[in-house]
């Protein structure tokens, strides 16, 4: 399947709450988008285990949708069976997926090449560009593995980008994409990023307040890429992390470490950070009827898009007027996420043709 700069690819990490997400988007919506899932990393489980739990429901949640890339490098490491046993699962399940690998990854290549039949995806990182020779890597990747550049999806992905403001990102992206060989020929071209703050501490967010953090990525791909398409050979399709940082929260002890009660809510230029208080001082189901209430009828009602913007918007208006089973840090990420990924949709197919 080919696409364009009128699609979105949603990062996502392969969680209950995602899952989740993806089945509530509208589905109006759901041909334009290719979620890129990423199978979290290895936390006190066995492996078989860890496989189980990111499958469990994956199947549901993206049926409705064309296809997804399927990455499994976080668990990669563990030797090239994961890989391979992931990749194996997700075909066994009916999943229309499309493997994801790396110029210079190793453990994963021969199961991404093993179950590309109908191509694969090169998810090319930050590093791999900064170190140099990067046109030359992609170039010998495709001729020592006989790959068809119009059956391989090409990835750009900027990694965290929260340090950088919108000018930055599209002055780094358009370097970037100068790297590329031959960038009208790929099946599809992405480049992805995400300025989301890899935490709601101090800093970013105070306790009982808010604050807007801006979109970055969004901007630099709407103003400087999409803006100046044709300046380049090819306008490459939008990406982000949705509303987590690229690192996700794995490293997260919930039994030693403090997580606050909050709402993020994205906006057409920044994210609404909505924060309460510790969950362990105050519980959860308490303090997000709370939080909800701000958003939707309270100080911060001006950002809200309205009960009948999307599933998630619906939900939160259900949890302010008190509905049952709407209180948990899980139910508020699917919340956010349904709406950040509508939102972002929305403002894509609003863009002028390139």
């Amino acid at each position: 399947m080919n696409f364009g700069p009128q699609h979105y690819v949603p990062v996502l990490k392969i969680k209950r709450g995602e899952k989740q997400a993806l089945g509530m988007i509208s589905p109006a919506l759901q041909s334009q988008i290719t979620p890129l899932l990423e199978i979290v990393e290895l936390k006190e489980k066995t492996i078989e285990e860890h496989i189980n739990t990111a499958f469990k429901n994956l199947a549901a949640g993206v049926w409705p949708y064309p296809r997804c890339f399927l990455d499994a490098r976080e668990v990669a490491g563990s030797g090239p069976a994961e890989a391979e046993n992931i990749f194996q699962r997700a075909a066994d399940e009916g999943i229309a997926f499309t493997p994801v690998t790396g110029v210079t990854r190793i453990v994963d290549v021969a199961a991404a090449l093993k179950h590309g039949s109908a191509g694969i995806a090169l998810r090319l990182s930050r590093e791999e560009f900064e170190g140099g020779g990067l046109r030359a890597r992609i170039m010998r990747f495709v001729g020592t593995h006989s790959l068809a550049i119009e059956e391989t999806d090409l990835i750009i992905d900027l990694g965290a980008v929260d340090n950088l403001i919108p000018d930055g990102i599209a002055a780094f992206t358009a370097a970037f994409l100068d790297e590329i060989p031959k960038p009208k020929r790929w099946r599809t071209l992405t480049v992805s990023g995400s300025a989301f703050p890899p935490s709601m501490g101090k800093g970013v967010v105070d306790r009982h307040s808010h604050s807007l953090v801006e979109r970055a990525e969004w901007l630099a791909w709407r103003d400087g890429l999409h803006a100046n398409g044709g300046d380049l050979d090819r306008l490459p399709t939008f990406s982000d992390c949705a509303i987590q940082h690229p690192k996700g929260v794995e490293g997260f002890n919930f039994r030693t470490m403090t997580a606050s009660a909050s709402v993020r809510y994205t906006c057409p230029e920044d994210w609404l950070l909505i924060k309460g208080e510790s969950t362990k001082r105050t519980p959860a189901k308490i303090q997000f009827p709370g939080l909800a209430t701000q958003l939707v009828n309270g100080n911060l009602k001006g950002h809200y898009f309205g009960v009948h913007h999307c599933e998630g918007c619906r939900l939160m208006k259900a949890a302010a007027d008190g509905a049952d089973k709407l209180g948990s840090p899980e139910v508020w990420r699917r919340l956010g996420t349904v709406h950040h990924i509508t939102t972002v949709m929305e403002q894509v197919a609003a863009m002028p043709s390139p």
